[in-house]
């Protein structure tokens, strides 16, 4: 699919490089001639210096075949106003990136329609309700749920305590429903099979019922962290700060922010009910002892110093503090934050990139796409219709291609874990584990011919 890129950022980088690895036909569109520069040896998409929300220059390009234009600049407006064109000369959809959350309102969703943008996205956002998430299942690195909740998939690091620590997976015998459909290890995601092993510090991604999951959740933490990961320091209140500390203080936990900018405490302080806003350096061993954060159950980082966050981090790690939590610029950065003992590292513009694949790749059959480990590996819901080429095969007859496991089969509100004589139907909603590269191609085998 040809696909307008507007804005040549972080954000844009990313998306750009994620729709090159799927083979798309990548136009990017940016102002500033030295970023053009700077990306004519590394992304093998045509690029385009002026305006994007110029009709002339949007003709020019050839608007007749493109199928999709996402507008990430650094302006709302500019964004919005890219979709709104794009949209008059007949492009069928456009993802716009906002940073105000007035227009994510559900009051706001005509003037979305009126626009022309398909999907409004917001980074900081985006980033917010991941780590809630990820907040409110404390034994789990990372969760999300497909078949309306009836599969979760969760991520767990693999500790001494764990039972099965150095088993072989056809020896271990795992509550019914449930399978492992990747390990990473030392920043390589594997695809097992039947010998392959868990190692201490590996990523298991476990796939399954909802209920069979929990079971192993409490494998990882045999008491209920829900009610204990209730207290929280926040260290930066930028946009992302400020809407974590919004989400966390209406879900009721109790959440401290530091943050050395007045204004900004001054500004959060409007926002939030019960949560405390301290004006202070989060680097200051006086301040964090003051504030008793060893009795905090996680130090979530998120200013824009990846140096900062880590030392922070690290900070809390010495003084007791359980898990800690750390926003990075740079994703080559988070293999070795969590070498270092950083529990859970994440990338905005990651995230982002994540959200926006999700729609480019979204089809008639593609229910959800969710990536994962700085898109190390991907999980992918279809629900098969009457003439998929899937339908009425065994498993153990498909070819699917590359690295992909087939994890679970949802039909008539049952959860299946599949195996090689499971005999797929129309209706059914399957659930894929694979690789980032192994999407595009599995999403063309699944097409009907």
């Amino acid at each position: 699919m040809k696909i307008i890129v507007v804005g040549a950022g972080k954000v844009g980088y990313s998306v750009a490089q994620r729709l090159v690895q799927d083979e798309h036909d990548v136009y990017i569109i940016e102002k500033s001639a030295e970023r053009i520069r700077n990306l004519e040896n590394s992304l093998d998409v045509s690029l385009v210096q002026g305006n994007g929300s110029s009709l002339q220059l949007l003709k020019e390009i050839g608007m007749e075949d493109v199928g999709m234009l996402i507008a990430v600049t650094d302006s709302d407006e500019v964004n919005m106003l890219a979709c709104s064109v794009a949209k008059i000369g007949g492009i069928p959809r456009t993802i716009a990136r906002v940073r105000d959350n007035d227009y994510l309102k559900e009051e706001n969703r005509e003037l979305q329609e009126q626009l022309g943008v398909d999907l409004f996205i917001n980074p900081e956002m985006v980033s917010a309700q991941e780590i809630v998430q990820v907040l409110q299942t404390p034994a789990a690195l990372d969760v999300e749920d497909f078949a309306s909740g009836a599969v979760r998939l969760m991520e767990f690091k693999m500790h001494e305590d764990v039972p099965y620590l150095g088993q072989r997976l056809r020896d271990i015998t795992f509550p019914e429903g449930v399978i492992i459909v990747g390990i990473l290890r030392n920043g390589e995601m594997i695809i097992p099979h039947g010998e392959s092993r868990l190692l201490m510090m590996d990523k298991v991604f476990f796939l399954g019922a909802r209920d069979a999951i929990l079971k192993i959740a409490e494998e990882f933490h045999e008491v209920d962290m829900m009610e204990q990961t209730k207290r929280i320091l926040l260290v930066g209140a930028g946009l992302i700060g400020r809407n974590l500390a919004v989400l966390l203080d209406r879900a009721g936990y109790m959440v401290k922010i530091i943050e050395k900018d007045i204004e900004r405490c001054e500004y959060l302080a409007t926002l939030v009910e019960n949560a405390m806003v301290i004006n202070g350096d989060g680097t200051d061993m006086d301040l964090l002892e003051a504030e008793e954060i060893s009795d905090c159950d996680a130090i979530i980082c998120l200013t824009d110093d990846d140096k900062l966050n880590l030392l922070v981090a690290l900070l809390g790690k010495h003084l007791g503090v359980p898990k800690t939590i750390v926003r990075v610029g740079r994703p080559e950065y988070i293999v070795l934050m969590e070498q270092v003992g950083i529990d859970i590292v994440f990338s905005p513009r990651l995230l982002t990139s994540g959200e926006i694949l999700r729609m480019v790749r979204r089809g008639e059959n593609v229910v959800s796409i969710s990536t994962f480990e700085g898109s190390k590996a991907e999980a992918v819901e279809v629900v098969l219709s009457p003439v998929s080429p899937l339908v009425g095969c065994a498993l153990k007859d498909l070819k699917l291609p590359g690295k992909a496991l087939v994890g679970a089969v949802v039909r008539d509100g049952s959860t299946i874990v599949p195996t090689g004589n499971t005999v797929l139907y129309a209706s059914d909603h399957i659930v894929f584990f694979t690789l980032p590269y192994h999407v595009n191609k599995l999403l063309t085998y699944l097409k009907p011919d």
